[in-house]
């Protein structure tokens, strides 16, 4: 089972996490020390060092869990995977000539192999260290929350996305959402779209960013909805503005008489002025001016 588990790990641990570094600065973090550590000098000293870490900061909720740590050192790469399944309760069954015999026990463990916590760090050696990782959390339903106290407090660690990978993140919700959404909510969306391109080089949350930008809740909501997991919507990157027109170059806004208008994104607002028709009104008048320099028909969805 903890073969098969190994051989997967690259796969399988898909979270990019990174150790948290000192109040103060210093590239320093506790559990990457022990884990190091381990590496360097897979003891049972070492192991239970990890152990009680881990004993430490686990919750109510969790219980009592078994953990196994790997080391694997070859010539030019090193790697280390922890794996925490949790206890259960079981009840044995014996048949006997007049019936049953049963017995409640607890602390059962695998239970369900499927149940499972696990991370995998891996670098040329174990002097030269990781920074990184990959986890993945098998003991949560699916679409939860990774278990704040493995991953913040255990590993002493946070999620780790690049800003092209979190503005792609972010801009295909983004997408996604305009095209489910109300008229409201997706013009609201549309809007937001326009303004976040000047967030370019800032590191924030979505969380961040609909807060600044005052989404209303129906918004939030809606781009929060397209999300894997719920805690990305709080996961730190800084905004790419290039990767971000590659999602969402172009506003289109199409009217309830047939008429279709599209923009680069950026200047759609420039392209085209727009003004509501009578106060409070959902109606509105759209007008351009350029010269013509294409034109035909074509096929619609």
């Amino acid at each position: 089972m903890l073969s098969k588990l190994y051989t997967g790990a690259p796969t399988e641990c898909d979270i990019e996490i990174q150790f948290r570094p000192m109040d103060d600065g210093r590239q320093e973090n506790e559990a990457r020390s022990l884990f190091l550590n381990y590496l360097i000098n897979p003891t049972i000293e070492a192991g239970r060092a990890i152990a009680a870490q881990l004993q430490a900061v686990t919750t109510h909720r969790s219980g009592l869990g078994l953990l196994f740590v790997i080391a694997d050192i070859e010539r030019n790469r090193s790697r280390l995977m922890i794996s925490r399944f949790p206890a259960d309760e079981g009840v044995i069954a014996q048949e006997q000539a007049r019936g049953l015999n049963l017995e409640f026990i607890e602390r059962v463990f695998m239970k369900s192999a499927r149940a499972y916590k696990n991370v995998l760090y891996s670098c040329a050696s174990p002097r030269a260290g990781f920074w990184h990782g990959f986890a993945v959390d098998r003991q949560t339903g699916e679409g939860q929350e990774l278990s704040n106290y493995w991953i913040s407090e255990f590993l002493k660690s946070e999620l780790r996305t690049t800003g092209a990978a979190g503005t792609k993140r972010m801009a295909v919700a983004l997408r996604s959402a305009m095209r489910k959404a109300d008229p409201i909510v997706r013009e609201e969306l549309w809007s937001a779209a326009r303004l976040m391109r000047g967030q370019a080089g800032h590191r924030m949350s979505m969380s961040a960013i609909a807060s600044r930008l005052r989404l209303s809740q129906d918004a939030t909501d809606a781009l929060r909805g397209e999300l894997s997991r719920p805690e990305l919507f709080t996961e730190a990157f800084q905004f790419d503005r290039d990767e971000f027109d590659k999602h969402i170059a172009y506003r289109s806004v199409e009217l309830d008489n047939g008429a279709l208008m599209i923009a680069d994104n950026a200047d759609f607002e420039r392209v085209f002025v727009t003004e509501p028709v009578g106060d409070g009104s959902t109606v509105h008048r759209y007008s351009t001016v350029g010269s013509v320099v294409q034109q035909g028909l074509r096929k619609t969805k």
